[in-house]
This record gives C-alpha cells, sequence and structure tokens, in this order.
C-alpha cells in the first residue's frame, strides 16, 4: 500500500473547488532551490493547486516546506516515511491530485515554471506534452551522450522519434496518468516509461522546447546505475507493448548465426552439414520468433475492446 501523508504540515484547508491543473513537485533535499522554483510556481497566472511531495528529506527541506505550506493554502505537502525515489513521489502526487490535468516540475530549478501556461495550452489538443530541452540547455557532454543513446534506442522500440525521452517537465490527462500508474517505476526512470507508454498505447504527444539551466549542486541521477535501469525499462516497456520489436532481433541475429556456421562448415568440410552450433542457432530462432510472435498477440488482446 503507498505511503500516504497528506497535508502533515498545512493548516490551511483544501478548497472543495476542482482546479485547472495540479502541478507535482517531487522533492529531496532541496533547501536551497526548493522555495524559489514554489514561489516561480505560485506566480503563474493559472487556477493551480501544488502539490509537494519530500521523499523524506535530510538538509531541512522538510522544516523549509512545512512553514512554505502553512503560509500558502495553494499548496499540499505530502511526506514519505522513507526514501522511496522520484517516481514514487510522483505518483503520490498523481493519486492525490484533483485537477484533470497533472504537471511535473523538479524543485531543483531545471524545469522553468514560467513554461506551465505553454504546457498547459499544448495539452489541450495532446494527452501527453514532455518537455524537450534546446541545443541551449546546459547539460554535461556526458549526459547529451547517453540521452541520444536513450532517444535512439527509444525511437526504435516506439517506432517514431523521440527528441527528448528524460526530460521530467511534462503534462498529462489525470485518465491517462492512472492508467498506467502501475507500470510507473520507483526511480528516476518514470519519464521514460509514461513516454513510452503513451505512444505503444496509441494516445497521442506533443514535444514542447524548453530551456533547462545548468544545475545548482551535484545531480541525484548516478550516470552508469541508473542508465542501465533506463536501457531495462525501455526493453521492459517494448516487451509489454510490443514483444516483436524485442524478439524479433534477437531471433533474426540466431538465425544469421546459424547460417554463417553452416556456410564455413560446408567450405571447412566440403560437404552439406550441419554443426551441433548451427543446430542451436536454427532451433533458436524458431523457438525466439514463436515466442514474440505469442507475446505480440497476448499484448494486442490488452486493448481488445478498448475505445
Amino acid at each position: 500500500m503507498p505511503a500516504r501523508a497528506e497535508n502533515t504540515a498545512n493548516e490551511h484547508p483544501v478548497t472543495r473547488a476542482t482546479p485547472a491543473l495540479s502541478v507535482i513537485v517531487p522533492t529531496y533535499n532541496e533547501r536551497e532551490r526548493v522555495v524559489e522554483t514554489l514561489n516561480r510556481i505560485l506566480a503563474v497566472p493559472l487556477d493551480i493547486e501544488v502539490l509537494v511531495v519530500d521523499d523524506c528529506s535530510n538538509d531541512g527541506t522538510t522544516e523549509i516546506l512545512e512553514k512554505f505550506a502553512l503560509d500558502n493554502p495553494r499548496v499540499r505537502l505530502f511526506r514519505h516515511p522513507y526514501n522511496m525515489g522520484n517516481g514514487a513521489s510522483v505518483k503520490m502526487g498523481m493519486r492525490n491530485a484533483r485537477a484533470p490535468i497533472l504537471m511535473v516540475i523538479d524543485a531543483d530549478g531545471q524545469h522553468p515554471p514560467e513554461d506551465i501556461p505553454r504546457f498547459y495550452d499544448k495539452i489541450r489538443t495532446y494527452d501527453l506534452v514532455a518537455g524537450q530541452r534546446t541545443a541551449g540547455s546546459e547539460a554535461s557532454a556526458f549526459r547529451n551522450f547517453g540521452n541520444w543513446v536513450f532517444n535512439t534506442f527509444s525511437g526504435y522500440v516506439a517506432g517514431c522519434s523521440i527528441p527528448d525521452l528524460t526530460c521530467g517537465m511534462r503534462a498529462m490527462r489525470r485518465e491517462i496518468a492512472m492508467e498506467f500508474i502501475d507500470l510507473f517505476p520507483n526511480g528516476f526512470s518514470l519519464p521514460a516509461t509514461s513516454t513510452l507508454s503513451v505512444i505503444k498505447a496509441g494516445y497521442s504527444i506533443a514535444w514542447l522546447p524548453i530551456k533547462s539551466p545548468k544545475r545548482k549542486g551535484k545531480s541525484k541521477i548516478r550516470p552508469f546505475e541508473d542508465g542501465s535501469k533506463f536501457l531495462l525499462i525501455i526493453v521492459r516497456i517494448a516487451v509489454f507493448f510490443k514483444p516483436l520489436r524485442v524478439f524479433l532481433p534477437i531471433s533474426v541475429f540466431a538465425l544469421l548465426l546459424g547460417i554463417l556456421d553452416f556456410i564455413l562448415t560446408v567450405i571447412g568440410e566440403g560437404r552439406v552439414h550441419i554443426s551441433p552450433f548451427a543446430g542451436l542457432m536454427f532451433q533458436s530462432f524458431l523457438l525466439i520468433f514463436l515466442m514474440g510472435l505469442m507475446s505480440e498477440q497476448i499484448a494486442n488482446l490488452r486493448f481488445f475492446g478498448r475505445r
């Protein structure tokens, strides 16, 4: 059961009127930046509520948020009893949001709150609007290369161009977010999972250019560990929605290895002969291909009768 800590620090009663937009701000150890980010969000000229989810910060962020929430009735504060991850924070916000449109913004200042109206206007036409960091955004060469790898691989999986898979700034219709919320991971891979889920399910998506300033302080993302998780999640989503995108290349690779070994064996021995390795590869090709075909049919049944 997900942890719940609604309005633990906010003594102001939550208004019964449904806001137009719920802005979710996952927070962990951001005492230097969170107040500035929240003030910029509250300055946006829209009917919004702000759901701040503190992931058990230990640097004084919690105390700062408690005071801020007391002074700002539009801010609803939630807290995790222990560190659960960025994705878990976003999911708690999604479950408790009251508006039909959800917006996710990081607390570290890398997402410009002034762009919220642009996202809100765009989401009226699309089901998901994701941020696309422009060339002017400040990021390391290593991180840019990693994003290029993720974008290329996910584009193949999804069958369409994906310009920025990992940008966390996004707006989504609440009913769609709740449809896929069980797929969303608790870590930093929620943007990737939500993007691929929406695309593979046939919903519409738009990319909105944003300029992301350089983060102040050390990033909480671990390039190698979290990067490998991103790739595994892309594969998992591909298998969930479009299994042949994964099974077919592997089966073809096994077939090509079998054919190559067969040709080399014929040349080397001067007679038609299927070696044990070639036989294994041919069997692997058939087995993997049939597994992919069966998985594809099962995946299609998931959307049978869908409106």
